[in-house]
């Protein structure tokens, strides 16, 4: 499961997701709300560590930034995050007092912010925002759910719970045929161990059965592959076996690409090889079949080397997985990724007692089922070493809904109203009154992956 692009639409892949991180939220929301002061420091702190200098601050009066917040976001300092409270300026001379102290001194061009509300709450009020009803209407992450293989059965699945609102639309794989002139695999079928080699696992056909729907997963055979405890099996494929050599791959780039079940959490993936190395997968997540896939750039110099392999760790008490179907070939891993044809998508219905889906036909047995839906924002979280490199999924025109459902909770968390503040407020109504008006655009399944937002 993997989370994809945010906003109104429903594309049919998880590329292309849009991020803003944290620093660049908050400073975002701060010019949103009209608190924002960025500068360096021109000379020196005291010994004290308890004054910023900066003579640029000469335009503000002596009383002008009284109990407001200095916070160092000077790159790999030991004070980048620090922040404190102002109880002294002397506007002739640009010093700020601070209480506490910093932990040392401030020194000459030092990068810092300036705000009138704590940096901490506008991050609490952005993690707040994100779960708003109004707010996830129109900033949310899409969420793809790949999980789930047809028994050829039933109807009726379980939806997953980081699904929370959806499946909108649900989509039926459409399976990549193997022989393909562009696989250049000996046997991807993977019903025999010919052009294969096993080592450190035991390798064994598996033969269809009415008693087990999922394995295999297309073909009447796929073989299963299994590792003790403590041992590392490989089934793997050298050059030798497949329709190019090693040298007609170099300086290409080639994905390696494999349907693999397991309910392993830690100890399955499949690997590239060539002279410089081995590139992997991501570790299978254990959620039944999934297609692992990997791209390498094959070396410029490449001669000898290029195997594909599926690894399996046999961990603390020994794994077991299922090998249907793998391809080796020129190009990127979307060729064998993109298989759940857009035009082909389905409205369902989610029973919100028995939190399962009902659909209008039995899909065939074997494929993967893709329900697409909605779940909210990431969270930045209150952890300082980390909340400004988290990241929410947002583009540019999204986050202005967020500002506007953030400055909402700050004024209310200080006692105001957006009232107290025109411009602001002006500023709420407009993006309240763009957020009404999208309701009625309803979602649509654009044929490629985007990233929409009403104030794009």
């Amino acid at each position: 499961m993997v989370a994809g692009p945010v906003g109104i639409g429903f594309p049919t892949s998880a590329s292309g997701v849009t991020t803003i991180d944290g620093c660049d939220l908050l400073v975002g929301f701060s010019k949103f709300i009209n608190d924002y002061w960025a500068s360096e420091t021109t000379s020196a702190g005291s010994v004290n560590f308890n004054t910023l200098v900066d003579t640029k601050l000469a335009r503000f009066g002596d009383d002008q930034i009284l109990d407001f917040y200095v916070r160092i976001t000077e790159d790999a300092s030991n004070l980048e995050y620090q922040v404190r409270r102002i109880t002294q300026f002397v506007s002739a001379t640009g010093t700020i007092f601070v209480d506490p102290p910093f932990t040392e001194t401030v020194d000459t061009e030092i990068d810092y912010q300036i705000h009138r509300y704590d940096p901490a709450e506008k991050f609490e009020c952005l993690d707040e925002a994100r779960l708003r009803e109004d707010v996830f209407e129109h900033a949310f992450r899409l969420i793809y759910d790949d999980t789930t293989t047809s028994d050829g059965l039933t109807d009726s699945y379980d939806v997953n719970p980081d699904i929370r609102s959806g499946p909108m639309y649900i989509f039926v794989e459409d399976p990549q045929s193997i022989n393909s002139e562009w696989n250049v695999l000996a046997n991807p079928t993977g019903d025999t161990t010919t052009s294969w080699a096993v080592a450190g696992s035991t390798a064994t056909v598996v033969n269809e059965s009415n008693a087990d729907r999922l394995i295999p997963k297309y073909d009447t055979s796929c073989m299963k592959l299994s590792s003790a405890a403590a041992v590392t099996g490989t089934f793997s494929q050298v050059v030798g076996s497949m329709s190019i050599s090693a040298a007609q791959a170099a300086g290409r780039r080639m994905t390696f690409g494999a349907w693999v079940y397991t309910k392993d959490v830690s100890g399955v993936k499949i690997q590239f090889s060539d002279d410089d190395g081995d590139t992997a997968s991501s570790l299978h997540g254990g959620t039944g079949w999934e297609l692992l896939t990997v791209e390498k750039s094959i070396s410029q110099t490449n001669t000898t080397t290029l195997t594909a392999a599926i690894i399996v760790a046999g961990g603390l008490s020994g794994v077991t997985a299922y090998f249907n179907r793998a391809w080796v070939y020129f190009g990127e891993a979307n060729l064998i990724e993109d298989v759940y044809p857009w035009r082909d998508a389905h409205l369902l219905r989610r029973d919100a007692t028995t939190q399962r889906v009902q659909l209008a036909w039995v899909p065939t047995a074997g494929r993967q089922i893709r329900m697409v839906g909605r779940q909210y924002l990431s969270a930045l979280g209150s952890v300082l070493s980390t909340q400004c490199t988290n990241t929410m999924e947002l583009d540019e025109g999204s986050a202005q809904v967020l500002y506007g459902a953030a400055a909402e909770s700050l004024f209310e968390k200080e006692g105001l109203t957006t009232e107290e503040f025109p411009q602001i407020a002006q500023r709420i109504q407009i993006i309240d009154r763009k957020k009404a008006a999208t309701r009625s655009w309803g979602y649509v399944i654009p044929q490629r992956p985007t990233v929409r937002s009403p104030y794009q």
